[in-house]
């Protein structure tokens, strides 16, 4: 047994161990708490600093990436540049290559028609110019234009506004058709109702532009009858706008009703036209754009294998005195007879001979014209068709001149038809469809006083532009600088015609020792040129010379901004080629009228 003394230290010794035992269990869990903290907060900022390195590590991936593709964006930029450096100089080098021989072309026929021509030589000279004029403007609204840009009229570019002859626009798209047509056994009518006023102001280029498109189209897919354009009086306001309808329709395979329904909802569009499926393609786009930059609409119907009918609308100012070419009266009052199996040919010659105040009668065969002849014999004149069933025009004509020898017979030929001359002199006029109103009121006027048998002459004729006594009104040296051979001749030849003797040069070199030795007033200069170009030499002359003589670019570049060039050059005008006489003469006039008034 304890005594309670024993039994108290005992009680002490107990507790004592208890509390050394407690004391370094809490120091031995608070230093493994402590390693535990230490290793796992080691183990955090470990963590953490490893993702800042793969941080690291991204953003300087995304960096190199960055720089990459920034450099790529660079080289993309730069390649685009030099492509689009490229097409330009590829397109400014085609257009140059085309209109250098076209160059030769028209200015050639120019000359020819200064020449003493047979009319119909006029005739196909003035077609060859007329089918030139006609390229070039499709080599400068598409080829140098519409392929850079699609179609300008996307780039909201102004209007050339110009005052010309409606009438004479129509007959030229016809013109540029004629021989196709002939071939295709076609025949191409317009008509202008009399309300339309003719002297009209717009863009010309662009409305026969159109007008190229849908009877390109339309011949294409007419295989036998007629292309029809008709022009038609809408309204007028008082500020002398007028707004006309017109139809280009033809006789041709037409177009399915499911295809029209589409058709006619593309072109309802209020937006510029992108693509059109089928088959009037890009042609259609352009005709579209070109409406409705000229703000007009238009619409299309047709009947499979009956015809497609192509409607637009435009908006023109006239003229506040409207010209009216007075009647002869030569023909007021004449009888004549038409004989056609085309109704369209025959109200398209009414219309014209009733506005002429003559007297008509129609037939559509030979046996309703000899019959009409039976009971009146006092003609003054009888038009007839070549081509007519049953009868055709040689046949009718040689029935004619059988039973009325003195009344005068005019041919409606088709072009490129020479049947007719294998009966010399059995008519007295022949004139080619298309037909032209003032070469067809010639032939009337002539056949009527009956003082030749062919006259197909022109307005313009009798009106050379050519003439030596322009020099001696307008003096001036002139040097040319022209490396193509055969655009020195024309050049040379249109300058002798005028009065000048020009000096030829074949490059710039040649033109700084020509100008070094004696003085020019006018200097013609071409652009592109072997060993120093034109604008070259421009830039020499300018610095060097004391007095200046009047460069003009003569050049085949005739892209958008060209014109600047050559006169950031120093040059003081610009001519386009192919050369227009007009153009020419009006420019060397009135730098002789400048260099007189600098005297």
């Amino acid at each position: 047994m304890f005594t309670s003394n024993e039994l108290f230290i005992d009680t002490g010794n107990t507790l004592l161990i208890a509390f050394y035992v407690t004391w370094w269990f809490y120091v031995a869990i608070f230093f493994v708490a402590f390693i535990v903290g230490y290793f796992y907060h080691r183990l955090k900022i470990e963590k953490l600093l490893n993702r800042i390195a793969e941080q690291q590590s991204e953003i300087h991936q995304k960096d190199e990436l960055l720089t990459y593709a920034r450099r790529n964006e660079q080289i993309a930029r730069g390649e685009a540049q030099a492509a689009n450096a490229n097409k330009s100089l590829l397109l400014s080098q085609i257009s140059h290559d085309i209109r250098t021989p076209m160059t030769t072309l028209m200015g050639m026929a120019s000359l020819l028609t200064e020449t003493s021509l047979t009319p119909e030589q006029q005739e196909y000279t003035s077609a060859i110019l007329l089918s030139g004029e006609s390229l070039l403007g499709l080599i400068n609204d598409i080829l140098m234009k519409d392929i850079l840009e699609y179609s300008k009229v996307h780039t909201g570019k102004e209007l050339d506004v110009k005052e010309f002859n409606l009438r004479n626009s129509i007959e030229e798209v016809f013109d540029v058709f004629a021989v196709k047509a002939a071939h295709a056994g076609l025949d191409l009518v317009y008509r202008i109702e009399n309300k339309v006023p003719v002297q009209i102001v717009g863009d010309n280029q662009r409305f026969r532009q159109i007008l190229m498109n849908l009877v390109e189209n339309a011949v294409r897919f007419t295989h036998r009858g007629q292309i029809y354009i008709g022009v038609q009086f809408i309204e007028a306001d008082a500020d002398n706008r007028v707004k006309l309808k017109f139809e280009v329709k033809d006789s041709g395979i037409g177009i399915s009703e499911a295809k029209i329904r589409e058709l006619s909802r593309e072109l309802m569009q209020t937006t510029p036209l992108i693509k059109v499926e089928g088959t009037t393609g890009v042609g259609l786009v352009i005709c579209k754009n070109l409406v409705m930059l000229m703000g007009g609409t238009i619409a299309v119907d047709s009947v499979e294998n009956k015809g497609t009918s192509f409607q637009f609308t435009m908006t023109f100012r006239t003229n506040v005195q409207p010209l009216f070419p007075p009647i002869s009266i030569d023909i007021k009052g004449k009888k004549v007879l038409i004989i056609d199996d085309n109704a369209s040919v025959r109200d398209m010659l009414r219309n014209r001979f009733e506005g002429w105040n003559m007297i008509l009668s129609e037939a559509g065969s030979g046996n309703e014209a000899l019959e009409i002849l039976s009971n009146k014999p006092d003609l003054d004149l009888i038009i007839t068709d070549l081509q007519m069933p049953e009868m055709d025009g040689i046949t009718l004509t040689q029935s004619i001149q059988k039973l009325y020898p003195n009344t005068p017979v005019m041919l409606l030929n088709s072009t490129g038809n020479e049947d007719h001359k294998k009966h010399p002199g059995l008519f007295s006029s022949v004139i080619n469809k298309p037909i032209r109103r003032h070469i067809l009121k010639e032939q009337v006027i002539s056949m009527i006083r009956q003082t030749e048998k062919v006259t197909l002459m022109s307005d313009n004729s009798n009106k050379q532009k050519l003439s030596v006594d322009f020099a001696k009104q307008n003096p001036l040296s002139i040097l040319v600088a022209e490396d193509n051979i055969m655009n020195q001749k024309i050049v040379g030849k249109i300058l002798n015609k005028l009065g000048y003797e020009p000096k030829m040069t074949n490059n710039g070199k040649e033109v700084l020792e020509e100008v070094s030795n004696k003085y020019y007033d006018v200097i013609l200069m071409d652009v592109q040129m072997p060993e120093m170009d034109g604008l070259e030499a421009t830039k020499m002359i300018r610095i060097c010379l004391t007095n200046q003589p009047v460069i003009i670019a003569m050049t085949a570049n005739t892209l958008q901004g060209d014109r600047e060039v050559c006169l950031r050059a120093g040059m003081n005008d610009y001519l386009a080629k192919p050369i227009n006489l007009g153009e020419l003469v009006n420019l060397l006039e009135k730098w002789a009228i400048h260099s007189c008034t600098q005297v």
